[in-house]
């Protein structure tokens, strides 16, 4: 059996935290008024991408598994755990992936893509350039 790494500093400060660390926050879904809200709001985006089929965008697209989606569900959930303020928006990929994405308002963004069932990389992408930690989020035995 495989799950999450635990979450440690090291990884969570890759993350914008509701915390007030003196960063400029990530941006919060419009439709969102608190964290709350948009962790509700990424949940559920999370189960409507389990209901997908095949070809769900008419492309081809294969859907996530229901193994990928529910890792994806159980990172979200320790995340928030952790402090961790909502993605700015969560959806699936073409190659049957899940995103996590948080946005700020300098164009700077943050995705975690989950891959695989419990595995994961993350991707912060700037004006500069981008910088990629796929080790954060390696699986490891339960």
């Amino acid at each position: 059996m495989t799950n999450w790494p635990v979450l440690t500093d090291e990884m969570l400060r890759h993350f914008p935290s509701h915390s007030g660390n003196g960063e400029l926050p990530s941006v919060l879904d419009p439709t969102c008024r608190t964290t709350g809200e948009g962790w509700k709001k990424s949940i559920d985006a999370l189960l409507a991408i389990r209901e997908l089929e095949d070809d769900w965008d008419g492309q081809g697209a294969p859907t996530p598994t229901a193994e990928v989606v529910d890792s994806a569900m159980i990172l979200a959930v320790q995340l928030r755990r952790c402090g961790i303020r909502p993605p700015t928006t969560t959806l699936q990929g073409v190659a049957g992936e899940v995103f996590f994405e948080w946005q700020w308002p300098d164009s700077t963004t943050l995705t975690l893509e989950v891959e695989a069932p419990f595995e994961a990389r993350l991707i912060r992408s700037t004006r500069e350039g981008q910088l990629s930690w796929p080790e954060l989020f390696e699986s490891v035995a339960a």
